[in-house]
């Protein structure tokens, strides 16, 4: 294998390899990116067995071949290389000669007939989905997944294609956000509609996809993998064979008080009470009086802290107790420069929304919060 490409390509697309690679695999070739040149361009895979890129960037072949080498490795010295074309040379054993301006680099890597088969899709029924639709929901709920890995049924969110509209939910058993853009997708083939769980690592990589020229991804199942297909890059995830809570019956619906506040003042707010927050409960007083919010954390160990953050609201006083990371969560993911909190008493769950005064959104998005109950 001998080739020329240009480092800013190289360096882009080796990138995107990072966060699919092993780190601390016990199996060592799992922490290598595959290359293979063919055809004018340096193709790259890498993958966890669960999680795979595909993608590819224009280059100079010489002679055709393949190699696997260290991932990290090698995006560091490619990194680290003056802006010009790198000239990439496989030798004997699988060694790996890297040469850009007066630089040289010799990796060892591992032959490319040992990694992992690549699964295949047939993507003759699929969607085109706009892009910046796909990671506007990728970015709302993907904080919600449950980072327990025994929780099976919650390491991913739920992606509903509809003709209607497209919908995307996660939840970790105690907050839950859920958001659909009500406009739906344009499926190709036979498909109508489908409901399946995009595993956690798939959506930090759906994250780092670039858009078409058409600004769409395109989207289906084949077999027992989901792909995403965007540009010159695919993205494969292994399918999880699990049910999915019912999540609408979690919605409370006779939740009477509605607040208004603006999003900015009240998410400052609780980073500063939060700082004397218990560390492991990180459990916050929220007490609703009309006109104000008090906002207030007492730690044994620690001492208190209190403030008051001006609110619309015109009903009885009551109080909640509510985890200050997940309401954080859901302000920091808001677009809209006031929100509206939707509660009932101190047992039930906190119901959050962007503030429909505020803008016309082209989606719909929810947060449920579950309280906390606060020692004295």
């Amino acid at each position: 294998m001998e080739l020329t490409v240009a480092k800013t390509d190289l360096q882009k697309e080796l990138q995107l390899c990072q966060g699919v690679v092993e780190k601390r695999s016990t199996i060592p070739i799992l922490s290598n990116v595959l290359l293979r040149a063919e055809d004018g361009r340096l193709q790259m895979a890498a993958t966890d067995l669960d999680v795979t890129i595909l993608s590819s960037c224009p280059a100079r072949i010489t002679t055709p071949g393949g190699v696997t080498i260290e991932a990290k490795r090698l995006f560091d010295i490619v990194r680290s290389l003056p802006d010009e074309d790198v000239h990439i040379t496989l030798q004997e054993n699988n060694s790996l000669l890297i040469d850009s301006g007066t630089a040289k680099f010799r990796l060892l890597g591992l032959p490319a007939e040992d990694y992992p088969t690549l699964p295949t899709v047939n993507v003759t029924e699929s969607y085109d989905i706009p892009l910046d639709e796909l990671k506007t929901m990728v970015a709302k709920v993907k904080f919600a997944i449950t980072h327990e890995e025994t929780r099976f049924q919650l390491n991913g969110a739920l992606l509903k294609v509809l003709p209607t509209k497209m919908e995307m939910v996660a939840t970790d058993g105690h907050r839950m956000a859920l958001i659909n853009f009500p406009q739906g997708s344009k499926g190709k083939g036979k498909v109508n509609e489908l409901t399946i769980l995009v595993p956690r690592k798939a959506m930090e990589e759906i994250m780092r996809l670039e858009p078409g020229e058409d600004g769409t991804v395109r989207f289906g199942v084949s077999e027992n993998h989901l792909f995403f297909e965007a540009a010159e890059r695919r993205l494969l995830a292994r399918m999880i064979d699990v049910n999915f809570p019912n999540y609408m019956e979690v919605i409370a619906r006779d939740n009477d008080r509605r607040v208004l506040v603006d999003r900015e003042r009240l998410l400052a707010t609780i980073r500063r009470i939060s700082l004397v927050a218990n560390e492991r409960t990180r459990a916050v007083r929220f007490d609703f009086a009309p006109g104000k919010l008090t906002v207030s954390s007492t730690n044994p160990e620690l001492g208190d802290a209190r403030e008051t953050v001006p609110i619309d609201y015109a009903g009885n006083p009551f109080f909640v107790g509510l985890n200050a990371a997940y309401v954080t969560d859901f302000l920091s993911a808001v677009d809209t420069q006031q929100v509206s909190l939707d509660l009932k008493d101190e047992n039930s769950q906190c119901i959050g929304r962007p503030s429909s005064n505020d803008a016309d959104l082209a989606y719909e998005y929810l947060y449920v919060v579950m309280p906390m109950r606060l020692t004295a």
